[in-house]
């Protein structure tokens, strides 16, 4: 699965509840990114994730039948041509003990509704304290109609009577802040006017699939494909196709033996070969299911592919063989087990004729994770372990390969706020479950061809980095540049709590493992290395092996270009330290804003990101004037951005109108010289990193399987290069 346009749509179908100021992502990006192919098949994730997308797009409860003149509104949805669509006149911002709650944008149908809200101003001291911590509010907000009467503002809100036009919006509190730490029960009147004649609604084609030829005579009938398509819509310049993958095709007992069909992989080819990435549309309705066992999907393809095109499902079938066996085994975690703690077991169990040894067990904010070492192939079964008494509401195996033997299961407590779950301490009796099974691989091949021609999009002009271009490029094994060199850190997902950080030459060579941690850094002089570990901000001289600890959390680590300090965040608030520890500086940029910081233009002068409405504005600070000066906005979810090493240029991603992915850009710090460098159709990470040099950029992007593929491109000349070399997420690049 593509991990990160999974987290992409979970999040926009989510942030109408979550306040854009509370950046989760640096401990939650870590985690998922950590996931191993042994967590994928075990979790069962793309199963998970396609539920969670089906229970929150169809609340409900749309079907659009065949006939209906349909339209097409980006980030919307389906919409009955010609049918009125009314918006919201104008936002509307209220500001108190500087927090400020913002009701952005409505659009209202017939069918439904949207409500589209922000929170800014929200400072660190209002949320519980840790990963763990209970207590923040969870009450949604909700419009009042002038009868009365209350109607949730959810993802996919009932329609608004047509004859409603005000309304007032009531958010009782801020999400998961404390009790009394912020203003409660807001309240935003909103007046609801007929759409503008601008707005552009794109014209929808409802295609069926054909139908399958009937059986000749006496000719023997095929096992039922479970893979089908059921509708398939022309958008534009793009097709969605919906389907399902039904169950009940699988064999009469195929949900009822106690085996699992996981799907695996899911990819969509055309005729020439072309592996088409899928974007996971959340702004239109799947169609409901044909019976409980079918499993309802919607990808949205771009107009750039050669018909046919095969979706293909690879799926493994897990059965158990034989009796499910237990060992039980205790272990003392104190009445207050603190994160980083660990306790050494070494202890051995025989289980299905294997040798599986417990070697440690370890805990962290998030509950207990036991780290096991096997005999070759014990871990191609399913093992689990139970606390005793308690109730997890997560769990997963992790390892570095499909079965290692060396793999880790953990369980999580009390990560949701206001849950019930009970933090397992004292005295633990734990059970080691074991359940020999037999994997069998199937592959499901569905084929589309639209009836009739279309037009393929021109491409932006100017742009480097196509999706076409990046389907050649990333196939090959292409030799560097003349004169392009120097280290590259990387973060490896190994099956920790962190992943592995690695530092290596551009080519591929002289790999080093140095630590655990997240949002590594490399100095400009590629001499010292920075990263966040699980006791706060280390700093490691990398010919020594020296390792200086900061004394403080913090992410989004950036050197200075003398290599002399560190610029970092805690979300709410900017840093700069000196290298070795001392001289820690807050800045003084506006308060309780999610901070995101950018670079450094010089020794003095550092470039952030502060969220603004619904993006981000770079803005500059001099740190001995004081100095403070708005450059530009932007629209992502993280604000990063990059200065290039004479800090003349940034890179920077943005989202493009009508399109539901960013696209990767370069300019001059003021925004100006702005050029398209990756089409939103090539699946890129937030973060990209410029060379020594400042002529190149190292992009990570992603394949449909959610694995890394690093291209070097040249903004300036449009030269492109795989560096299919490089393993794992790159993080930055020195000399």
């Amino acid at each position: 699965m593509n991990d990160k346009r999974m987290k992409d749509a979970l999040e926009a179908l989510a942030r109408r509840g979550v306040p854009e100021n509370t950046n989760l992502w640096p401990n939650i990006s870590a985690r998922l990114e950590r996931e191993s192919p042994m967590t994928t098949l075990r979790t069962r994730p793309f199963v998970a994730i396609l539920i969670a997308l089906l229970v929150l797009l169809i609340l409900s409860g749309v079907v659009y039948a065949l006939g209906r003149s349909l339209g097409y509104l980006p980030g919307f949805g389906l919409v009955e041509q010609g049918a009125p669509i009314r918006v919201l006149k104008e936002p509307v911002s209220v500001t108190r003990d500087g927090v400020t709650v913002t009701v952005k944008s409505a659009v209202l149908t017939s069918d439904k509704s949207d409500i589209y809200y922000f929170v800014s101003g929200v400072p660190r001291s209002a949320y519980p304290e840790g990963e763990a911590a209970t207590g923040g509010c969870i009450k949604p907000p909700y419009l009042r109609l002038p009868d009365g009467t209350k109607m949730d503002v959810v993802g996919n809100m009932l329609p608004i009577p047509a004859d409603v036009t005000e309304a007032v919006f009531v958010l009782p509190c801020i999400f998961n802040t404390l009790p009394g730490a912020v203003p409660e029960n807001w309240e935003l009147p909103l007046q609801f006017v007929p759409a503008p004649p601008e707005l552009t609604v794109i014209p929808v084609t409802e295609i069926l699939p054909s139908p399958s030829p009937a059986p000749e005579a006496n000719a023997t009938i095929p096992p039922e494909n479970p893979l089908v398509i059921t509708k398939v819509l022309d958008i534009g310049n793009s097709f969605v196709l919906m389907g399902e993958f039904r169950y009940d095709a699988l064999g009469k007992n195929a949900l009822t033996d106690g085996s699992s069909w996981w799907i695996k992989d899911v990819k969509l080819i055309d005729s020439i070969g072309t592996e088409i990435p899928p974007t996971f549309t959340n702004d239109i309705e799947p169609p409901t299911p044909t019976s409980p066992n079918a499993e309802v999907w919607v990808y949205k393809v771009d107009k750039n592919f050669v018909p046919p095109l095969t979706i293909t499902y690879e799926v493994e079938h897990t059965s158990p063989v034989g009796a499910k066996e237990q060992a039980e085994f205790e272990f003392d975690a104190g009445q207050n087990p603190q994160a980083g703690g660990e306790w050494i077991v070494n202890k051995d169990f025989k289980m299905g004729g294997y040798n599986i040894r417990l070697v440690s067990i370890s805990s962290s904010s998030y509950g207990y994770s036991f780290q096991f070492k096997a005999d070759p192939g014990a871990s191609a079964n399913w093992i689990s372990v139970d606390i005793v008494g308690y109730t997890p509401n997560c769990g997963g195996g992790g390892g570095g390969d499909d079965f290692p033997v060396e793999f880790s299961w953990e369980v999580c407590f009390a990560e949701i706020p206001g849950s019930s779950w009970e933090f397992p301490k004292g005295n633990l009796t734990a059970i080691l479950n074991f359940q020999a099974v037999t994997r069998e691989e199937k592959t499901f091949q569905v084929e589309w061809s639209p009836d009739a021609l279309f037009v393929t999009p021109t491409p932006q002009a100017g742009l480097c980095l196509t999706f076409d271009k990046w389907n050649q490029v990333t196939g090959r094994n292409d030799t560097l540049p003349a004169g392009v060199s120097g280290k590259l850190v990387t973060t490896v997902n190994e099956g920790g709590m962190l992943p592995a950080i690695y530092i290596g030459n551009l080519d591929g060579t002289n790999l080093q493992r140095m630590d655990e941690g997240s949002w590594p850094s490399l100095s400009m002089d590629g001499t010292r290395l920075a990263y966040n570990a699980a006791d706060g901000i280390r700093v490691r001289d990398l010919a020594s092996g020296q390792t200086i600890a900061i004394g403080t959390d913090g992410y989004r680590i950036l050197w200075s270009p003398d290599n002399t300090r560190l610029m970092f965040t805690n979300t709410f608030a900017l840093y700069v330290v000196n290298a070795d520890g001392s001289g820690l500086q807050k800045i003084n940029t506006a308060p309780a804003q999610v901070i995101s910081p950018t670079g450094w233009v010089d020794r003095q002068t550092v470039v952030y990101a502060v969220m603004s409405g619904d993006g981000f504005t770079f803005t500059s600070y001099n740190l001995q004037s004081g100095e403070t000066k708005s450059l530009f906005a932007i629209q992502n979810k993280a604000g990063y951005g990059a200065i290039s090493p004479d800090g003349q240029w940034i890179v920077f991603a943005d989202r493009v109108v009508g399109e539901m992915n960013w696209g990767i850009f370069i300019s001059r710090l003021d925004g100006s010289e702005r050029k398209m460098v990756v089409e939103p159709q090539v699946s890129t990470a937030f973060n990209s990193f410029w060379g020594p040099d400042g002529q190149w950029l190292i992009l990570n992007t992603q394949d449909t399987k959610g694995e890394n593929r690093a291209v070097l491109v040249n903004p300036f000349t449009c030269q492109v290069v795989s560096l299919n070399q490089v393993n794992g997420v790159v993080e930055g690049w020195s000399r």
